[in-house]
């Protein structure tokens, strides 16, 4: 038999945007390529690790040693490639909630100063955890260009942090220049004066809207931001403005070793922007789609079903629309405006609603009786109360043996709640860095200590047989599965304080979660989530064994690249800033 050794491509980078180099596909239609490796992490219980795996174009052949490979080897062409000889891999990870077209409009489109870090192919960005350094720190971005008249974007302050930051605030940084704030969490912003009057927006307006607005201070969250989000798309926002923004969100999304992502409540068409971006070949990852009923109910079709079946004729090998559906419930957790159940909060202030309670199972109804796979973003105890009232009334009155009736981020719950999931089949896909970033600070504001060291429940959720997924949510965490696992495994806390170490997850668990689990809440198992023969080859290339490091040394291991559908993707770290 042919044997050769594959070459290792050379990596380039165009300004900081990754130009990935494919190794040269020259095998014939029936050669097999063996990749050897330190360790293969399989995530299949039946043959939980190897030292070797043979793939043929997209898929998995057969995985084990080299001996046990020897009867495809004796059938079929084969070369060995020797590149992953010193790692080890695993399955690609999966992100099953995130949003690629809301991290372009804040990574990419605004100037960032958020609590935290932020370590982007265009750069590094330190925190800013204080009022004045948040101010000072504004002050310095907008004087870069005094004299402009086009609008300013930042985004990333969080008044945990950083005070309440008003109108009034922005007009003293300019008073001429248009100044939009967002906040950390995305789900409020904060308008100068300048901004209010370039936008269009009158207090008239403001007052069409009962809840969510300070037209004082400038300040627009929730259901409140329908006020002012037209006018800044219209007369504030660059149409034409030429960035990169979707090259920088995949890069993110390959360095952290993920060849899966779900779209999580944004459904970008074919022909759109984000689309055409990640449709390309050069990417390394494939897309599924899972919409928000609002634009859902608006395409072509009789039936949900009809709709459904129209969306999936014009899925690619990349972009993949799926048959699930995502409900907005209550407030964003970096705000604190999740619905939280008694005691409540500590300063007695209430959380919001992004649908009245009353109207989610009728909401949800019509798409469960279609077979439709139920998402519903849901943060607070008070809110997965209402989530689980409707999937206990929907089984009662329309029976399903298989659904997957996914809580979305799961902030805070009590433990009776995780014994109900558990009885009602139920799934969670958890932010896994709520508890990393948002831990310490809920512990002395708005929360405790006490509910606080419970955020992020997720090992009673085991316990009780809830099946348990990790998201990154990007924009709100950043694409890195491994610091998920790390957080979830170890409870700590950015500070490095352990919070609840009863509620954590085995490594072996966690790794589950953003892989296989994973796989399984997307009903993709029977094809991704685990390196098994007859899977599409997904692979993440580690430098370093998850299993036999310390715990604390889990985030830090550093991705080499992927292999997505049997091409190979290395991670390119030396861009250009």
């Amino acid at each position: 038999m042919r044997r050769t050794s594959a070459r290792i491509p050379q990596c380039v980078a165009l300004l900081w945007v990754t130009i990935w180099i494919l190794i040269p596909a020259s095998a014939s239609a029936d050669q097999l390529t063996v990749y050897p490796a330190r360790r293969i992490i399989t995530m299949d219980p039946s043959l939980p690790t190897a030292t070797a795996v043979a793939v043929r174009d997209d898929r998995i052949v057969a995985v084990g040693t080299m001996e046990t490979l020897q009867p495809w080897l004796d059938a079929f062409d084969y070369e060995i490639d020797e590149t992953f000889r010193d790692k080890v891999l695993l399955p690609g990870f999966i992100d099953p909630h995130l949003h690629p077209d809301l991290a372009v409009s804040l990574l990419a489109r605004n100037e960032i100063i958020t609590p935290e870090d932020w370590d982007l192919p265009s750069g590094f960005i330190p925190g800013v955890t204080d009022r004045a350094g948040y101010l000072a720190r504004l002050q310095e971005l907008v004087d870069r260009d005094p004299d402009s008249d086009k609008a300013f974007f930042t985004w990333g302050y969080n008044a945990f942090w950083h005070g309440l930051i008003t109108r009034q605030d922005l007009d003293a940084i300019s008073a001429t220049r248009p100044i939009v704030v967002t906040q950390r969490s995305s789900h409020e912003v904060v308008l100068n004066t300048a901004a209010l009057e370039a936008a269009q927006i009158s207090e008239a307006d403001a007052a069409r809207v009962s809840d969510g607005v300070d037209w004082e201070a400038g300040r627009f969250w929730e259901r409140g931001q329908s006020v002012v989000q037209g006018g800044i798309a219209r007369y504030l926002r660059d149409r034409d403005a030429d960035d990169n923004g979707l090259a920088l969100v995949a890069e993110l999304i390959h360095r952290g070793g993920v060849t899966t992502i779900s779209t999580a409540g944004s459904a970008p068409r074919p022909g759109s922007a984000t689309w055409t971006a990640f449709n390309s070949e050069r990417i390394p990852f494939r897309t599924l789609i899972v919409p928000r009923p609002g634009g859902f109910n608006r395409r072509p079709g009789a039936t949900l079903s009809d709709k459904f079946e129209n969306d999936q004729a014009m899925n690619t090998g990349r972009m993949i629309y799926t048959k699930g559906i995502k409900f907005m419930l209550d407030g964003a957790m970096f705000a604190q405006y999740m619905q939280m159940g008694p005691p409540g909060y500590i300063d007695g202030h209430q959380g919001e609603w992004l649908m009245p309670p009353e109207q989610l199972k009728p909401q949800i109804e019509p798409f469960w009786r279609a077979g439709f796979d139920i998402n519903i973003h849901v943060n607070g105890d008070l809110g997965v109360d209402v989530t689980l009232d409707a999937l206990e009334d929907l089984l009662d009155e329309y029976p399903r043996s298989d659904h997957r009736y996914i809580l979305q981020h799961f902030g805070f719950s009590r433990q009776d709640q995780a014994t109900r999931l558990g009885r009602l089949n139920g799934v969670v896909s958890a932010t896994g860095y709520y508890l990393w970033q948002l831990g310490d600070k809920y512990a002395e504001v708005g929360i405790g200590p006490e509910r606080a060291d419970q955020m992020i429940r997720l090992g009673s959720l085991v316990r009780n047989g809830v099946k348990v997924t990790l998201h990154s949510d990007l924009p709100m965490g950043p694409v890195r599965p491994l610091l998920a696992v790390w957080s979830v495994t170890t409870r700590k806390t950015a500070s490095g304080t352990v919070r609840g170490p009863e509620e954590a997850l085995t490594l072996d668990q966690a790794l589950r979660a953003v892989t296989i689990d994973a796989a399984w809440s997307l009903r993709m198992d029977h094809e991704i989530g685990s390196i098994a023969a007859g899977k599409k080859a997904d692979f993440a290339v580690l430098e370093e064994d998850p299993y036999a490091v310390a715990p604390d040394d889990v985030k830090d291991i550093r991705i080499w690249g992927t292999v997505f559908e049997g091409q190979v993707f290395p991670v390119v770290l030396d861009s250009v800033r």
